[in-house]
This record gives C-alpha cells, structure tokens and sequence, in this order.
C-alpha cells in the first residue's frame, strides 16, 4: 500500500481511506481516538502546495500507521479500560 498510497495526484485521499480503514485493526477502545487523530491531521494539511512536503508528510503518516498497528498487536500490549 506504501507504493501506491504515494503516488498520483489522488494520494492523499487515498492514504486517508487506508489510515481510517487501518483504525478498524485496533482495539474499540482507542479506534476513536486515531480516527479523529487521523481527520485533524488530514485538515491540518489539506492547504499544503510543496509536493516535497506533501510527499514527507504522507510517508511519516504511513510510518506512523505502522507503529500503531504494530503496538497494540504486540502480546501484553495497552490494556482494555474497565
């Protein structure tokens, strides 16, 4: 997804579908959270015309999305709240 989530004059919008389908892999309790996170920094954004910057934004969101994923699929990860 890396590959084509940068590439195209349609990238952005396409990294923003991934990033809020990839909330859905995490627990219900933090889904919300990452999603709002995800919209903010997606409006935060939206007005930047450096391709350069746009590129490194983009590749940062999507190391980002991986660290996530990846730290609450670790064993003995963030604990359900009661």
């Amino acid at each position: 997804m890396a590959n084509r989530a940068l590439g195209g004059s349609n990238a952005p919008k396409q990294l923003y579908k991934y990033l809020l389908r990839e909330c859905e892999k995490l627990p219900k309790h933090t889904q919300e959270f990452y999603r709002h996170s995800v919209k903010q920094s997606f409006k935060q954004h939206a007005s930047e015309s450096d391709e350069e910057r746009v590129q490194q934004i983009m590749e940062r969101a999507l190391l980002d999305a991986k660290w996530v994923i990846q730290k609450y699929n670790q064993p003995g990860s963030t604990p359900v709240p009661k």
